[in-house]
């Protein structure tokens, strides 16, 4: 892909989720609200070796329910990205056999600005600290989760897309198990995804699954049967997601967002992917 091409599809993304969803460059963006405000249906299907698909005809998106959340939501912004390039019908496996290539990294390049834009990454990167210089593993995790992407995403745009860090930074964040960065912030409890959150968290709900833990540094309250506080202190506050539905968390100073909690491996239409589940 050559830079005209490349400007043009950045250009494509930030103008999408500014029309449809009216987000800034600064700000995050959720790929499955966005697909809605464009007419676009999103399911999640239980198929092996498949991760997404975009019918064109009917205006639907398909995506791997057993993946996990951070690829997901990647694949859904590749999949709007062949709507809005106009690719017609692709099927993605996991392991893609006679694809298009030059649209797969449209797709995927697309996907890396709508959700990744500079802007968003600097914003949020100098509010918790991180020196692009001398990047620091969890840190670059806790971006990645505020942008809903995974951690080998976030690294492969710092570097390749953004230019943000140099190929040194790069390997040695490469290197890092993101298992053991998970492991230091849960303290040991639970084993699914943790999500550390602050004031600069805005503009976009928390977005997990049952199991997954949240980390507040200040003491919260939370709202709704969806979550559940494990503990709190000097170092701030553990929440835990427990069941579909959506909740809220309110720190004392005024800041608050929602989370919506979605069952493991969810396969249905995305509007349901957050209802209580019923008796």
């Amino acid at each position: 892909m050559n830079r005209v091409r490349a400007n043009q599809i950045a250009k494509f993304a930030l103008q999408t989720r500014k029309t449809f969803l009216n987000v800034e460059a600064s700000n995050p963006v959720c790929p499955y609200n966005l697909a809605e405000a464009m007419g676009l249906d999103v399911r999640f299907i239980d198929i092996p070796s498949f991760e997404g698909m975009y019918l064109a005809d009917d205006g639907v998106i398909l995506i791997a329910a057993d993946r996990p959340e951070g690829r997901k939501s990647f694949t859904c912004a590749h999949e709007i990205g062949h709507h809005v390039l106009k690719h017609g019908t692709v099927i993605d496996e996991i392991i893609e056999s006679g694809s298009d290539k030059a649209i797969e990294n449209e797709a995927d390049f697309f996907a890396s600005m709508l959700l990744m834009p500079q802007s968003a990454v600097t914003r949020v990167g100098k509010a918790i600290g991180l020196d692009f210089k001398n990047p620091d593993p969890e840190k670059v995790y806790i971006l990645s989760s505020y942008l809903g992407v995974s951690y080998k995403a976030m690294i492969v745009q710092l570097r390749f897309n953004l230019k943000l860090i140099d190929y040194s930074a790069y390997q040695t964040l490469g290197f890092k198990s993101v298992n053991s960065i998970k492991e230091s912030l849960r303290s040991e409890r639970g084993g699914g995804d943790v999500f550390v959150l602050g004031a600069w968290w805005r503009e976009k709900s928390i977005d997990i699954i049952s199991g997954d833990l949240i980390r507040c540094h200040v003491p919260v309250k939370v709202e709704g049967a969806a979550i559940s506080l494990l503990n709190g202190g000097c170092e701030g506050t553990l929440v835990q997601a427990i069941e579909p539905g959506i909740a809220k968390i309110s720190a004392y100073d005024g800041w608050s967002a929602f989370v919506r909690v979605s069952r493991k491996a969810f396969a249905g239409l995305n509007q349901f992917r957050h209802e209580e589940e019923v008796e």
